[in-house]
């Protein structure tokens, strides 16, 4: 997919060496400016026309000529907030394909990963994308990329002359409403031609996650970039539309799919609201009980940022996991502690110098700017030094031991050897140390030595003054110079009566009158305007330092990406350490088994906790369906094993007794139901969209993980569309995903609605019971449940005692087929034994012979009563 036009009239930026835009037109605007501006267009007048007129073709024939649309990726990204959202179409299955919304720093490692793997042929996105954004994509398709760069022959999509690969739409084009107009009015071939509008924005409901803005926003503009250039369609007949026969999800080959749904019902993150109204947005948020709130005990900024990321982003590479767990052992051991408590205080003054480089840039960096740079190039050397004294063969000590150049040292001497860090902090300036500047010192003394200098000065003025002036002071005032300042006397009422023979007067405050004499005049012409002088000599020193800084300020980010690393490793080790953490065995197979497994959340709330067993894939099938009383433990298992698994991905150790983790592709969960007025969509809808979305999207490498799925809907409803899914998956026998369900439908196993299958295993926990006691062991056996005891439980929940007897009397009613009379009337026997006897009256009755009115007047009437 290599290939690339020769010319284009659609609105595009060449990417490549060969045909570049202006030098300034990429390097000199700030984040904020656009593509238009740029070009010297408009937004107001960013259109087509405009496009033509810029490029010097016609804005309404946008396709190329000569192109051949087979086997072409077209691609659309959108970085905002700090997430990439992307959406690509292939040409040739004619289907597209989203990615949802991930965390992106700066570093764009992550478009640089969806670039390699996608491969697109064309790429487009917003004419208002963040310039830095822009720049990333640019290196990536020119081949200047150095997380990308590589041989032609390894890597076709780097050729380095690939021109109009970068093309562009009016930012209109990429709104988020419009985006979700574009989304709903599809014309898929599984979406029926009489659906109403709100049954399209359900259906699409269950394709799109549309609470991934990015992504939505990215796919709203792809779609209208396929249909400007009229991708696939060969007739001109304006009716055609671009034809796209599906919609589906994709994630990175070595990331691993998770949902926000997911996140939250395993309660991955937990954000705390702020009890202040006025601290309850973002800002007064906190991570509240989460797994990464008991994971995260990073010691810098940059380390809980990039916790964050590995949380956002589980790895699917074994061999970057294993990495981080040799690392993790290396600090859990106790023969290290005295470098891991070393290195952890070291990260504690690592701070984020990308924002100190940026205010250098600017020329304004503060003195405490100066601080944290060079505390952080101080600390950093010791970190290095650190990690080269260690044998252990650890990634991360081989990259600082790399990474920390020679360039370090030289910063942190640098600034140590110019930057004055007390009297910079005295004086809320920068300050020069002596011997630097030999210029510099003279001034300096020059200035300090002023004050005996000026009274020596005013001494000879008062001694020239007449015997009525008893005080004089010589003053400086930066523009003004040096000056004799006199106490007004009584006798200086008028203008005129400040004129003193030989002194020429300057102005009056403060009840003292300010004059140049001869002598401050020579002040002047010997001294000059010191206190300038030594500013503007010290701002040059600091323009020269920042300059030679920021040279090597390559090394700087690079301290910064392998601390916040290192600082991610030690605070897992710490967890794991204080946790009882194991490592698990991570492995390419189809396995997930678990020796001792227990919820890490759980087990910090309840004591003692009782661990469990799980044995998915392999001899033993990958499909678990679990029954039980409610609160017997269910719930929590189901999260305790999709956690460890999620712990794993993320190279963490896991709370187990041991642990065999095979890779998965993604966790797709049916537990919490996000609900919200703004979606539109009843509780029982946003399930289906959850079970939907793991039906489409899981294959034999993801987990899935569904508690009483429905709930929301009548009970022989909600059992066959949970019976029709996990047939689904039944049927696929080997290539069926691991799946753990929970649920009350007990129907299913005494009815035998699932089909004899070696993937499935029915399991229970364990519970002990008579008549007036029930104890709950929590411990998972094989076997099944036939009753929810659910009566016990409404008991311990407090219940009245005339709602739980009635309760039970329904029940057994119910499980014996047998009719429900209401007790809500005293007569109710009276009225039942009334229609007895009409009934037993009427079937004596011979309707031949008898009068049926008579029968009416004397049993019916009589009765009804």
């Amino acid at each position: 997919m290599a290939g690339s036009t020769s010319s284009s009239n659609f609105f595009s930026a060449t990417a490549s060496t060969g045909n570049k835009l202006p030098h300034s037109a990429w390097e000199e605007p700030g984040p904020s400016s656009s593509i238009a501006g740029h070009l010297g267009v408009s937004d107001d007048s960013f259109n087509e026309q405009s496009i033509g007129k810029v490029y010097g073709g016609h804005g309404d024939n946008l396709h190329l000529d000569g192109e051949d649309d087979e086997n072409q990726i077209y691609l659309s990204v959108l970085w905002q907030g700090g997430q990439l959202g992307a959406a690509y179409y292939d040409g040739e299955t004619a289907e597209i394909y989203m990615m949802r919304d991930s965390p992106e720093p700066e570093t764009f490692t992550l478009i640089k990963q969806v670039m390699h793997q996608v491969q697109p042929k064309f790429v487009t996105c917003s004419s208002k994308s963040d310039e830095r954004f822009l720049k990333a994509l640019k290196d990536v398709l020119s081949g200047t990329s150095p997380a990308l760069s590589g041989h032609p022959e390894t890597n076709p999509s780097i050729t380095g002359d690939r021109e109009g690969d970068l093309q562009f739409l009016p930012s209109i084009d990429y709104t988020l409403e419009v985006c979700k107009r574009r989304i709903l009015a599809m014309n898929l071939p599984s979406v029926p031609d009489h659906f109403t509008e709100a049954e399209r924005t359900i259906f699409f409901s269950s394709l799109v996650p549309f609470d991934s803005i990015c992504m939505v926003r990215a796919l709203g503009g792809l779609l209208k970039y396929l249909e400007r250039r009229r991708v696939g369609v060969e007739l001109e007949a304006s009716g055609i539309r671009v034809p796209i026969l599906s919609l589906k999800m994709f994630s990175l080959d070595s990331i691993m799919s998770i949902d926000d749904s997911t996140y939250m019902a395993l309660q991955i993150f937990q954000k705390e609201r702020h009890p202040s109204a006025y601290k309850s947005g973002g800002s007064g948020a906190k991570e509240g009980l989460s797994l990464f709130g008991i994971l995260n005990k990073t010691k810098s900024v940059i380390g809980s940022k990039q916790m964050r990321v590995w949380f956002m982003r589980p790895s699917c590479n074994i061999a970057l996991l294993r990495q981080r767990q040799d690392a993790i052992s290396f600090f859990m051991a106790s023969t290290n502690t005295e470098v891991t408590s070393t290195l952890n205080e070291c990260l504690k003054h690592v701070r984020n110098v990308g924002l100190i480089l940026k205010q250098m840039r600017q020329a304004q960096a503060s003195v405490s700017n100066w601080q944290a740079l060079y505390k952080t190039a101080y600390n950093a050397i010791n970190i290095g030094d650190i990690c080269r004294a260690q044998r252990a063969n650890i990634e991360i000590f081989k990259k600082i031991s790399h990474g920390f150049s020679e360039d370090l040292h030289y910063i942190a001497s640098v600034i140590n050897k110019i930057v004055d860090f007390e009297e910079s902090a005295s004086q809320g300036r920068f300050v020069v140390k002596p011997n630097v500047d030999p210029d510099l010192d003279h001034r300096k003394r020059t200035y300090n030595g002023l004050p005996d200098l000026m009274t020596q000065v005013a001494q000879e003025e008062l001694n020239r003054l007449s015997s009525d002036i008893e005080e004089c002071n010589v003053i400086y005032l930066p523009q003004l110079g040096y000056l004799l300042a006199i106490p007004c006397s009584s006798q200086m009422q008028k203008t005129s009566d400040f004129e003193i023979p030989g002194l020429e007067f300057v102005f009056l405050s403060n009840n003292m009158v300010h004059y140049k004499s001869a002598s401050t005049k020579a002040l002047d012409v010997k001294l000059g305007d010191t206190q300038c002088e030594i500013t503007d000599l010290e701002t040059q020193i600091m323009h020269k330092l920042q300059n030679s800084i920021l040279e090597r300020s390559q090394v700087l980010f690079t301290v910064m990406e392998y601390a916040a690393e290192l600082d991610c490793l030690l605070s897992l080790a710490s967890a794991a350490k204080d946790l009882n953490y194991t490592r698990p065995e991570l492995t390419s197979d189809k396995v997930l088994h678990i020796t001792g497994g227990r919820h890490p959340l759980q087990e910090l709330c309840v004591t003692p906790f009782v661990p469990n067993d799980t044995c998915s894939g392999g001899k033993y099938g990958k499909m678990k369906f679990l029954t039980g009383p409610n609160a017997s433990g269910k719930s929590v298992y189901l999260k305790q094993v999709g956690l460890i698994a999620f712990m794993s991905h993320i190279g963490s150790f896991v709370p187990a007794e041991g642990a065999v983790i095979g890779m998965l592709d993604g966790i797709y969960t049916r537990v919490h139901t996000l609900e919200s007025v703004s979606v539109g969509l009843s509780t029982f809808m946003i399930d289906l969209n959850q079970m939907a979305f793991a039906l489409c999207n899981a294959t034999e490498n993801s987990l899935i993980i569904i508690d009483e799925f429905g709930k929301g809907t009548e009970t022989s409803d909600g059992t066959a569309l949970l019976c029709a899914g996990l047939k689904h998956w039944l049927a696929q026998q080997a290539l069926c995903p691991h799946i753990l369900i929970a649920s009350h439908f007990h129907s299913i196993m005494k009815q035998k609605m699932l089909p004899n299958s070696q993937e499935l295993t029915y399991q229970t926990m364990e519970v002990l019971h008579n008549e007036d006691e029930m104890v709950f062991l929590y411990q998972l056996i094989e076997g099944h449940a036939n009753y929810s005891y659910a009566n016990y439980i409404s008991a311990q929940a407090g219940l009245p005692e005339e709602l739980l007897t009635r309760g039970k009397q329904v029940s057994e009613l119910l499980a014996r087929n047998e009719p429900i009379h209401r007790v809500d009337s005293a007569s109710a026997d009276n009225r039942f034994q009334k229609c007895k006897v009409i009934v037993d009256e009427f079937l004596k009755l011979d309707l031949q012979t008898c009068n049926v009115t008579e029968f009416l007047q004397n049993t019916v009437l009589p009765n009804s009563n």
